[in-house]
């Protein structure tokens, strides 16, 4: 007996060491892990801080800049910084908007930057009122140099955002900034081209609209929350279906029915031409498939609009169909409402062999017609594509600018048995 109470003693004396041995490496692996984030985020923030120095000087720099290839060096300098600068912040452990305004700045430096050295690469020169814009933009980035140097940032906070308040405060009366790019301020202020002089509709008026594009009587429509923006509309649904009505105008925009689909009775040929039908019953005139893809029992046709002998890519309209049964369960119009309108083409100044001859040499051409595509400020600039085959056989989108002779875009095509995507 008195054996068994000394081997139970000893049991649970070692039972304690071993808890408090791995108490302990818990305790030391987690103070390690406390100094690894607290590294991790001393290093982001130095990173930061370091890159917004580096934009500040390179801004100064390039108000006095005179060359094409010091302008280009400067530019290309500011899209590497800028994107430094967006990691950096990432990293930090800001939950909440607080920096939204000085990560917006950061990004419409980097972008602004890239529009002139394509300008400049193009032959075009750096305009008064864009370098009254590089000194605002540098005035901006020596505050944030100074307001990043003065706060000594405790990441342990509950409150970490808060020691930045101020810093973004600054940023709040930044100027607006028209350029061609995604962070410029005009995008989101563009309004629907194609509701252009067209009257508000009654939420009434619209819940008709859409009983009769379903085909189901109004009362069978529930109204969900209205759609604010860009593109203001009524929602309604039914069931598993979902479809959205512009304010303005009353035109069907979007629509989704998310109904499981458990079999393919009809090929990509036949879906093809109920997207098709589908789009010419509705008033959608001209419009040519240009890619598909499969997925999930459906298959996701894009259509783009062909004004005479130009494919408008801008006015891209997705029409979904389902396989089970060639039911319509998605159209996704809001690029057509926001970009179809009546336009009248210039004369390209190069012709289709001129624009051609900028091609890659590494490129067979098999094709080429007029484009219209979007550039990344949601501008429309007319090119010549050329369908070509690469030396490794892939499919390559080469768009020629029409009056500069610029590649203004390149594309990869990747096609399988599941459609064609676009990178």
């Amino acid at each position: 007996m008195k054996t068994k109470q000394i081997v139970m003693a000893v049991i649970a004396v070692a039972a304690v060491v071993t808890a408090g041995a791995f108490t302990v490496r818990s305790m030391a692996s987690e103070k390690a892990a406390k100094r690894d984030l607290q590294y991790t985020y001393d290093r982001a923030y130095g990173d930061l801080r370091d890159c917004v120095d580096n934009i500040a000087t390179t801004l100064d720099k390039s108000v006095y800049a005179n060359t094409a290839t010091q302008q280009n060096g400067l530019a290309a300098r500011l899209m590497r910084e800028t994107s430094l600068a967006k990691e950096a912040l990432a990293t930090l452990p800001i939950t909440d908007n607080t920096m939204d305004s000085v990560s917006k700045y950061i990004s419409q430096v980097g972008d602004f930057s890239m529009t002139l050295s394509n300008r400049i690469s193009e032959g075009g020169k750096i305009t008064s009122s864009e370098y009254k814009t590089i000194q605002e933009l540098h005035s901006y980035a020596t505050k944030l140099s100074q307001s990043l140097t003065s706060v000594k940032p405790d990441y342990t906070s509950a409150n970490f955002s808060q020691q930045f308040k101020e810093t973004a405060e600054d940023f709040t009366d930044f100027p607006s900034m028209i350029y061609d790019g995604p962070f410029s301020d005009h995008i989101g202020r563009q309004s629907p081209r194609c509701l252009e002089g067209k009257k508000d509709v009654e939420q009434g008026n619209a819940q008709v609209t859409a009983a009769q594009w379903l085909g189901v009587s109004s009362d069978k429509l529930k109204h969900e929350a209205d759609t604010a923006g860009g593109l203001p509309s009524y929602n309604f649904s039914t069931g598993s279906t979902r479809i959205c009505i512009t304010k303005k105008g009353g035109l069907v925009y979007s629509l989704e029915n998310k109904r499981e689909i458990t079999a393919e009775k009809i090929d990509a040929k036949a879906a093809q031409q109920k997207a098709q039908d589908y789009l010419t019953k509705h008033g959608y005139k001209n419009m040519q498939v240009t890619y598909w893809v499969k997925t999930d029992g459906r298959i996701l046709f894009n259509f783009a609009y062909q004004d005479g002998n130009v494919r408008c890519y801008p006015d891209l309209i997705k029409v979904g169909v389902a396989l089970d049964n060639g039911e319509i369960v998605a159209l996704g119009g809001s690029g057509y409402v926001m970009n179809h309108t009546t336009r009248s083409f210039a004369e390209p100044k190069l012709d289709k062999s001129e624009a051609q001859s900028k091609v890659s040499s590494h490129l067979k051409v098999n094709s080429g017609r007029l484009a219209l595509i979007p550039t990344e400020g949601l501008n429309e600039v007319l090119c010549w594509e050329f369908n070509c085959t690469g030396s490794n056989n892939d499919r390559v989108l080469v768009y020629i600018n029409c009056d500069t002779g610029m590649e203004q875009q390149i594309m990869i095509l990747q096609t399988s048995d599941a459609g064609t995507l676009v990178k």
